[in-house]
């Protein structure tokens, strides 16, 4: 009785997203169908010191007295790895700085 269960019940749940799946593509693109596309303007600003943003963002980050705090030296990028890059405290501390900005922003 329960030799097949596996097959049986994969069997099922594709079938089920399937008709799911079916069900929703039709009435999606009815939807898409029916409403008009709006006009849209689009303004690009762009700024001359833009070229030069991530200087100053790192330049900013270097002045902060954490940084040199959790800079790691050469000789432990040669032990280490790129990976103390990917899991170091700089790396949590620019997120969370970037993070704040933006809270900050809105």
């Amino acid at each position: 009785m329960f030799k097949d269960f596996g097959k049986r019940l994969q069997r099922d749940i594709k079938k089920t997203v399937d008709q799911r799946m079916t069900a929703n593509i039709a009435r999606l693109g009815n939807l898409v169908r029916d409403t008009p596309p709006p006009a849209v303007d689009v303004n690009v600003i762009s700024h001359p010191m833009q070229r030069y943003a991530v200087w100053f963002g790192g330049s900013m980050l270097a002045s902060t007295p954490e940084f040199y705090r959790v800079c790691h030296t050469k000789a432990q990028y040669d032990e280490e790895g790129p990976r103390i890059a990917r899991s170091s405290f700089l790396c949590q501390y620019v997120m969370n700085c970037v993070v704040s900005f933006f809270y900050r922003a809105l």
